[in-house]
């Protein structure tokens, strides 16, 4: 059975061009990947110029669809499947996503293809209870929480922690934290967060301007420079996300002890650039961490 894999993250946290690459990098390693994607950067660094009919766009047309008209099949060797776009105030992609892993079943897609990985790129910034049904209901047997370092996508970390909490997938499901581009300090920061709330971590992006760069050449790494540092990087990530992994007792921190803990690491941050300016640092709150450090 092929093993569903969700990708869940801040808008801008990068978790796009992860998905891309990891699933490139599983192709090369002989694994058949199918990158389900529900925006018109999702897929994009595999597919090029290729054009690909959204799914979810042909079902509100015609209500009866055959699922593989929709499938792209790539020289990376990934297959693509873009959701595309819901109507405002109205759909809901999370909903899609259960539809859409319905048909992939129903018409022996899954088995057709021979596929051992889906992975869903699924944007959000607060789970609803529609973002989090295909979580609740099982669809997906692990999550990946993908951040930076900014402060806006550590929260929506925690916030998808609390969803996995509520929906009472805490003991079946295992999520785990991937860093994208932290920085040295906010990567430490990250860390710890991830050993107070008993996030497991996969891995760590490191910044690289290969990455950067592949991306902005519409590639992925290992299209544009698979020799390169940033290329290695990817296997790593990859090759931990092929090891099983166990759910955690996930403890998410409550509202205050996460803005207690945010303001901590802005107090931290701007310490550390004042220094670097040489200027004086006065911290009048006594701001020593929360209750978590």
């Amino acid at each position: 059975m092929a093993q569903r894999i969700c990708f869940l993250g801040h808008g801008g946290s990068g978790k796009s061009t992860v998905a891309q690459n990891i699933s490139h990098a599983l192709a090369l390693l002989g694994y058949r990947v199918l990158l389900v994607g529900d925006s018109f950067y999702s897929t994009a660094l595999l597919r090029g110029q290729a054009e690909v009919l959204p799914a979810l766009e042909a079902y509100r047309a015609q209500y009866k669809i055959n699922l593989k008209d929709c499938i792209l099949p790539t020289q990376s060797g990934v297959f693509c499947l873009e959701l595309g776009s819901i109507e405002p105030g109205i759909g809901c992609l999370a909903r899609g996503v259960n539809l859409i892993d319905e048909m992939l079943e129903t018409q022996n897609i899954t088995q057709g293809l021979g596929l051992d990985y889906i992975l869903y790129d699924i944007s959000g910034e607060i789970p609803c209870t529609g973002y989090i049904l295909p979580i609740r209901e099982g669809v997906m047997h692990r999550c990946i929480l993908v951040t930076n370092g900014s402060f806006a996508a550590a929260a929506t970390v925690n916030s998808l922690l609390q969803a996995v909490v509520k929906a009472g997938r805490r003991d079946v499901l295992p999520v785990q934290l991937l860093l994208n581009s932290a920085g040295p300090e906010a990567k430490e920061q990250l860390l710890s967060f991830a050993q107070a709330v008993n996030l497991p971590v996969l891995g760590s992006v490191e910044y690289a301007k290969g990455l950067h760069y592949s991306a902005l050449a519409g590639k992925t790494i290992f299209a544009a420079a698979p020799q390169c540092p940033a290329a290695q990087n990817m296997r790593q990530v990859a090759q931990a996300l092929l090891k099983p992994a166990q759910p955690a007792p996930l403890a998410p921190y409550t509202r205050s002890e996460l803005l207690s803990w945010i303001s901590a690491w802005q107090q931290r941050e701007l310490h550390r650039l004042l220094e670097e300016e040489g200027q004086p640092y006065s911290n009048s709150s006594g701001e020593q961490g929360g209750k978590h450090g």
